[in-house]
């Protein structure tokens, strides 16, 4: 009974630790003083009104009646090799904003611990529904809602870094300047 117990638990931290560390892309790691603020913007986000327009129903109801068995399962194969890369993209995101988070807090010293922490638990809320949505797509699931929390959450987190980062541009624009080598 211990034994399971234990084994349970040290599967419980190794599945957290995944979570929590395993990048959901291959993009590596570089230094944030290399990098400019065009590169750490989301740009892949941008795509789901047409993600969301790929998974109408209608369509798939339509090629259900009109199209060949085969023709239809090879649709399917394409809209779920689509939303794969897509997701692919929201991860490559979300690493460009958690690297532009750190920079703004590095610039800003004001940024208190609470957004701090809030900005982890958002990682954490991340990488679950990443590796949910992952999950999903690999047993054949076409649903947008996972992708639309994973769009919202890359969203909200960028739109809050641009408002950051537009407060310290006003009151210290020669730092940013140089930091951001402008």
């Amino acid at each position: 009974m211990t034994v399971s117990v234990a084994t349970l638990a040290l599967l419980a931290i190794l599945v957290l630790l995944w979570l929590l560390f395993g990048s959901p892309t291959n993009e590596s790691a570089s230094s944030l003083d290399a990098l400019q603020i065009e590169r750490l913007l989301p740009s892949n986000c941008h795509h789901f009104p047409q993600i969301t327009q790929m998974l109408k129903e209608e369509d798939r109801q339509f090629m259900r009646m009109r199209a060949q068995h085969h023709v239809e399962r090879k649709w399917n194969a394409e809209r779920r090799r689509i939303l794969k890369q897509y997701l692919r993209g929201l991860g490559q995101d979300f690493v460009r904003v958690q690297r532009l988070a750190r920079l703004v807090s590095a610039l800003s010293p004001e940024i208190r611990k609470g957004q701090e922490l809030e900005w982890m638990w958002l990682g954490l809320q991340f990488h679950v529904s990443y590796r949910m949505v992952e999950l999903k797509l690999a047993f054949g699931s076409l649903s947008p809602e996972g992708l639309a929390e994973l769009t919202g959450i890359i969203t909200g987190v960028a739109e809050e870094l641009e408002h950051r980062m537009s407060l310290i541009a006003e009151s210290s624009p020669s730092r940013l300047r140089v930091n951001l080598g402008s």
